[in-house]
């Protein structure tokens, strides 16, 4: 089971059927992020330490995946039909690199592992000034940590994407959309993953009740907890995660081909500026919780 640190952001995973993709832009913003890793390599060479770059891979696409970016009902309603939203599925079939895609592993790992608790200590702070420092220098941005440039990414995406919201023809689909789904919140951005953030909920509570061990101390309301069931323990979930997406689906039939491609858009150009290949890619963890 991983333990999560949630984030009170618009969830993108509903129209994106659970993978995202990098768009157009992702050629500069990789190049921001080759150059973010060489900064980050000098700065700890001046330090004594040793750092290996280590930009995420370039993105592979997957069948389908474009189409279900653009809010291509059939993509997604073959996806969804299989994977639901794609948070149970993961547990169903464990070997599927549709829902478990290949994780990058840092070439520093090692490394780290070789160090004892206070020079992990030290390499750690020098880490973190030295990527607050290339932050600055590569992209102009001030930070304070890595988990800061995230939240601060995490923050930008959802400032820019509430222009949706007042956006005349999504806000009418939206309504449309609520009524149908018979909830209260008709914003766009509120909409898109609603759905989605209930199987997430669902599965962290499942998860907590299996946890054997003690709960980590601090806000447990606030937590994400994913669940390790067996494929065959986590089935009925998927069953019923599917069926709440394809009705998701169906309610949403007008709503996603308008809202998709546009929240895309914005969502490349803030992934960009802040030197990040692949908005939102893989994982959606990435959009609405950070692993700690």
């Amino acid at each position: 089971m991983f333990i999560a640190k949630a984030v009170a952001a618009t969830l993108l995973a509903g129209s994106f059927g659970g993978l995202t993709s990098p768009p157009s832009g992702d050629a500069a913003a990789y190049e921001k992020q080759t150059q973010l890793e060489a900064k980050r390599v000098a700065c700890m060479m001046e330090r004594g330490l040793e750092y290996v770059a280590s930009p995420d891979p370039h993105y592979t696409w997957q069948p389908g995946e474009k189409e279900r970016l653009a809010g291509d009902l059939e993509a997604l309603r073959a996806y969804r039909a299989k994977y639901g939203f794609g948070v149970w599925s993961p547990n169903v079939f464990p070997k599927d690199k549709v829902v478990n895609p290949v994780q990058h592993e840092s070439p520093n790992n090692k490394m780290l592992m070789s160090l004892s608790a206070d020079r992990l200590k030290k390499w750690r702070t020098a880490d973190e000034a030295c990527f607050s420092q290339a932050v600055k220098q590569v992209l102009g941005k001030t930070v304070t940590s890595q988990e800061d440039y995230h939240d601060q990414l995490q923050a930008a995406v959802r400032k820019s994407l509430s222009v949706l919201d007042q956006d005349k023809q999504l806000v009418q689909l939206g309504k449309q959309f609520a009524a149908c789904l018979g909830v209260s919140r008709t914003e766009p951005t509120a909409l898109d993953g609603l759905s989605h953030t209930k199987i997430v909920r669902q599965a962290s509570d499942v998860a907590k009740k299996a946890w054997k061990g003690e709960l980590p101390k601090g806000n447990i309301e606030t937590a994400i907890f994913l669940p390790n069931l067996k494929p065959a323990e986590a089935r009925p979930y998927l069953d019923k995660e599917i069926k709440a997406a394809l009705k998701d689906l169906e309610c949403g039939k007008a709503f996603y081909p308008a809202y998709s491609p546009k929240a895309m858009e914005i969502t490349s150009r803030v992934y960009q500026e802040f030197g990040r290949e692949g908005a939102a890619q893989a994982v959606p963890s990435r959009i609405y919780h950070k692993l700690v």
